[in-house]
């Protein structure tokens, strides 16, 4: 995969899964299910951060010189 298209698969996914996720806590708590709403948020945007980290970030080396 070229960089470039990493990249657009990488801010495709954030956006996704922090904007999707919102949405969908939003339409619950709106229909009167807040906890499940909260839920479904907290569980969508652990699991986005996730496949983040394993996808791209999980291969960089922090280290120094």
């Amino acid at each position: 995969m070229t960089l470039q298209r990493s990249r657009l698969v990488f801010v495709a996914i954030l956006l996704g899964g922090v904007v999707g996720f919102g949405l969908a806590d939003y339409a619950l708590a709106s229909a009167g299910y807040p906890t499940v709403g909260g839920v479904v948020w907290g569980v969508g945007y652990l699991a986005t951060v996730f496949v983040l980290w394993y996808g791209w970030v999980r291969d960089l080396e922090f280290r120094g010189t």
